[in-house]
């Protein structure tokens, strides 16, 4: 069964992997439907009156707003440490930004509801980024998920396939919404693309955007963290694959 939801400007989709009552699941979808807009009136850049455009305007700061907005917050200076910097929520004119993962955190915030259905399991996406419970190798069935053409939105490169250990998958590149990445000074990114497979959905988001963001030494660095990764070049036109060791495509 599949349902979608839409808030932020983006669709999310939900894959449930067992026949669930449909008004339950309209139910839970509602509700995620109402989080999802919470978040985006909050966080969104593009919205002169939520929390972060009034702190970027002085209007207002991160202790005078609702306890998420320093939850988020903590969570980009956590991996810009991690990334060396590679991941910033600080734009280059100094005004915040937690755009990198607030659309993971904000799928991961509403991961309790899903849990409550009666199902398998279930695939919970948007715009590259997935997140799976239930199934995999184990069971002979997983999730699969395709990765974008970094020039061509409705092609793919590839599928993988999630369950089991690798739970999340997320993407970060032009497909979606064209430059939007700022590069590290100094870094060697000629990365269009990225994306890192592991178990935790916003790591996998911030490392991904770092990897486009610096080039090779956030993707070795991701790896030594356990995580997969794919990173791609555009070269005379063609997708040049960087692929990490453990990295595989489904079959």
């Amino acid at each position: 069964m599949i349902v979608a939801a839409h808030a932020m400007a983006m669709g999310f989709t939900l894959h449930v992997d067992d026949a669930v009552d449909r008004d339950a699941l309209a139910t839970i979808m509602e509700h995620i439907e109402h989080d999802l807009r919470w978040v985006d009136e909050t966080f969104s850049t593009f919205k002169d009156d939520s929390c972060v455009s009034r702190i970027g305007r002085g209007e207002t700061t991160v202790e005078e707003c609702p306890p998420a907005v320093a939850q988020v917050l903590d969570l980009c200076a956590d991996y810009r440490d991690a990334t060396g910097g590679a991941f910033d929520a600080i734009r280059p004119d100094g005004r915040i930004d937690p755009t990198g993962i607030v659309k993971t955190w904000a799928m991961e915030r509403v991961r309790w509801r899903l849990d409550s259905l009666p199902a398998r399991g279930w695939m919970w996406g948007c715009a590259g980024d997935a997140t799976v419970s239930g199934l995999g190798p184990d069971d002979g069935r997983v999730w699969r998920v395709g990765i974008a053409h970094p020039e061509h939105r409705f092609e793919s490169v590839g599928t993988v396939a999630l369950g089991g250990r690798r739970t999340a998958i997320a993407t970060s590149g032009t497909s979606e919404h064209g430059e939007h990445i700022w590069r590290t000074e100094g870094g060697t990114s000629g990365y269009v693309q990225a994306s890192v497979v592991g178990n935790d959905l916003v790591e996998c988001d911030a490392w991904a955007t770092a990897i486009v963001a610096d080039g090779e030494r956030a993707a070795l660095a991701a790896q030594e963290r356990g995580m997969d990764v794919l990173a791609l070049r555009m070269r005379e036109g063609r997708v040049v694959a960087d692929r990490s060791p453990g990295w595989t495509w489904a079959a």
